[in-house]
């Protein structure tokens, strides 16, 4: 399997979290490569997914962030 082909990459971070994002190329097309730094999960997310996110409220994060591993685990 090819790997993505990686155009751009930056870290942001603050007290709470650090992460590294990468703009990636692959044969499927375009996409955000998010990275965890502290726990090393990533995903590589389309232009599609990451417009969704502009149609949410501050709810949904707030609701996210609440469980941020899953209701399943504490």
């Amino acid at each position: 399997m090819n790997e993505p082909e990686v155009e751009h990459t930056f870290v942001i971070g603050n007290e709470f979290a650090e992460i590294k994002i990468s703009h990636v190329r692959s044969r499927n097309g375009s996409r955000l490569l998010i990275h965890n730094m502290k726990s090393g999960a990533e995903i590589s997310i389309c232009p599609l997914a990451l417009e969704s996110l502009t149609w949410q409220t501050s709810d949904l994060f707030t609701t996210l962030l609440s469980t941020p591993y899953g209701p399943e685990v504490h």
